[in-house]
């Protein structure tokens, strides 16, 4: 008796759903952003030489995130006080905007809108913003503070070029085939250079000692 042939399954389509399916997972799936912070490093190519550089005390102010949770802000050494992380991005936009003297050039600082203390930064060139923390300093506590850090020189950017251009600092995109004074690269490079961005971080200590 002749045995009957069982039908053979049409298996060609297989890869086609299996890809569709793998696309559908990777756009309806939401991935986790890591987190940043900006920062530009030295290149590790060049010789970099430890140099001893004198600070006005009036250019620096100090956050301190330590191991127990708790931010201190010192404006002087002996002004320490501890504040919410919400007070920390309007504390470095009134230090570094204040514009109290003048920068290295002996030139005032006409677009600044600050107090004109005699207490804080002298010109944005000069306004240096320390952040310090302890070995058992949270990645949390650590990334907060910084990003407060960021929004205030960005929000300070912001309103510059606001005054100066009329136009939003977040719409503005660096065109590589320009030159840097150019278009959208000009105005990125002068508020860049209005506001720099000077912050020392010591190394961790040991709040156990």
């Amino acid at each position: 008796m002749a045995k009957k042939k069982l039908p053979e399954i049409n298996a060609s389509s297989m890869a086609d759903i299996a890809f569709l399916l793998l696309t559908f997972f990777l756009i309806a799936s939401s991935m986790e952003k890591s987190e940043g912070i900006q920062r530009q490093l030295p290149d590790k190519n060049k010789d970099v030489e430890d140099v001893t550089v004198t600070v006005e005390e009036r250019n620096a102010i100090e956050f301190i995130a330590n191991a127990y949770g708790q931010i201190l802000y010192k404006e002087n050494p002996s002004d320490v006080r501890q504040i919410n992380l919400k007070e920390v991005k309007d504390l470095v936009k009134r230090h570094v905007d204040n514009g109290g003297g003048v920068n290295k050039d002996g030139e005032t600082c006409n677009y600044c809108q600050g107090a004109r203390s005699a207490v804080l930064s002298a010109h944005p060139e000069l306004a240096i913003i320390s952040v310090k923390f302890d070995k058992g300093t949270s990645w949390n506590d650590y990334i907060a503070l910084q990003g407060e850090i960021e929004a205030a020189y960005e929000e300070l950017k912001d309103a510059y070029v606001q005054r100066a251009y009329n136009k939003d600092w977040a719409s503005l995109s660096p065109n590589p085939t320009k030159g840097d004074d150019e278009g959208d690269n000009a105005i990125i490079k002068d508020a860049n250079s209005k506001y720099p961005k000077i912050i020392a971080e010591p190394a961790p200590s040991d709040a156990s000692q």
